[in-house]
C-alpha cells in the first residue's frame, strides 16, 4: 500500500513538472546577443546581398533575421525559412547555400525568444512571427504570394504548415510549401516521446498540422528520414496522408524518403538529392503557376 501511494505521488510530481516545464523543453531557445549577417562570411561572400532584418511581431516585440539575395537582381522566388526548435538562423547556413545554388532568395527569421529576437516563444507567438514575416516579404520586400515558398524543418514545419494554411484560406496562393523532418502534430510527437504521460490533457502548444494542412492549396514537398527517432516515420506518413493529393494549380504532392537518415542530417547526408528535388519542384511550379 505504501509503495503504491509513493508511486502515485511520484507520478503526480512528474506530471506537474512536465506541465510546468513543457515550454522549456519544447523551446530550448538558442540565445545570442546579436547575429549581424556581416559576421558570417559564408553567407555574405556567396550572396549578392545579405541584410539584417527587424520585424515588429505581436504588437510590440521585435524579431530579427536575414534577407539573402542570391543574384545581382532580386529573384523570382523567395524561400521563407522556419528553423527547428533547437536552432537559430546562424546554424542553418547550408540550407541558405542550397537556395543560393539554385538562385533562390531567402528570408530567415528567428522566433521570439530565439537568438537576438525579443520576447518568449509559444505556439501563439511563433504563429504571429510567421504571419509578420510573410507580411514583411510581401509588403516590404515586394514579393508576390505566388513567388514565396514557405519552408520549415521539425518544429518549423508546424509553423510553416500553419502559415500556409492561413495564407491559403485568405485567398493568397504561395508558390509552395516545403517540409523537412516534421510531424503530424506536436501532440502526436509528445505521445511518442512521453507515452507514459497523459499528454493530451497536459500539452499546451499542440501544432495541429494534421488539421491545418488539408486547407493548404499550394504545392507541397515533404522530406523525411527513415531512421528519424525524434519524429518517427509514422508521424510524417500521417501528415502526408492528410495532405491534399493535388494543389489548386494541379501539382501532385511529393514525399521523398531518405533511407538510414535521422532527424538532423537530412541535408548533410542527402544534400545533392535535396537540392535537385527542390530545384525541379520549383521549376515545375513555374511552368504550372503563371504570374
Amino acid at each position: 500500500m505504501h509503495f503504491t501511494r509513493r508511486a502515485l505521488l511520484f507520478y503526480l510530481v512528474v506530471m506537474a513538472l512536465f506541465t510546468w516545464f513543457q515550454r522549456t523543453m519544447m523551446y530550448p531557445a538558442g540565445r545570442a546577443e546579436t547575429l549581424p549577417v556581416a559576421e558570417f562570411p559564408v553567407t555574405t561572400g556567396r550572396f549578392s546581398k545579405a541584410a539584417d532584418v527587424e520585424i515588429v511581431s505581436g504588437g510590440d516585440e521585435k524579431i530579427r533575421g536575414w534577407f539573402l539575395q542570391a543574384g545581382r537582381d532580386r529573384g523570382d522566388r523567395l524561400v521563407l525559412f522556419f528553423h527547428g526548435n533547437g536552432s537559430h538562423r546562424a546554424r542553418r547556413l547550408t540550407w541558405y547555400e542550397l537556395c543560393r545554388a539554385i538562385n533562390v532568395d531567402v528570408l530567415a527569421m528567428d522566433y521570439r525568444g530565439y537568438a537576438d529576437s525579443e520576447g518568449q516563444p509559444s505556439e501563439k507567438a511563433l504563429t504571429e512571427d510567421a504571419v509578420a514575416s510573410w507580411k514583411y516579404a510581401t509588403e516590404k520586400l515586394g514579393y508576390r504570394p505566388d513567388q514565396i515558398v514557405i519552408a520549415g524543418e521539425s518544429l518549423g514545419g508546424g509553423v510553416a504548415v500553419k502559415l500556409a494554411s492561413t495564407v491559403c484560406q485568405l485567398g493568397e496562393q504561395p508558390a509552395g510549401l516545403i517540409l523537412v523532418s516534421t510531424f503530424s502534430s506536436m501532440l502526436d510527437a509528445a505521445r511518442h516521446r512521453f507515452w507514459w504521460l497523459p499528454v493530451r490533457f497536459l500539452l499546451i502548444d499542440r501544432y495541429r498540422s494534421d488539421l491545418e494542412i488539408p486547407h493548404v492549396t499550394c504545392p507541397v514537398l515533404q522530406f523525411h528520414g527513415t531512421a528519424d527517432s525524434i519524429v518517427p516515420l509514422p508521424l510524417a506518413e500521417r501528415l502526408q496522408d492528410v495532405t491534399p493529393a493535388k494543389s489548386r494549380s494541379g501539382m501532385r504532392k511529393k514525399y521523398v524518403l531518405f533511407r538510414g537518415t535521422g532527424h538532423n542530417d537530412v541535408l548533410q547526408r542527402n544534400g545533392k538529392e535535396v537540392q535537385v528535388e527542390i530545384q525541379q519542384w520549383i521549376q515545375a511550379g513555374k511552368v504550372i503557376v503563371k504570374p
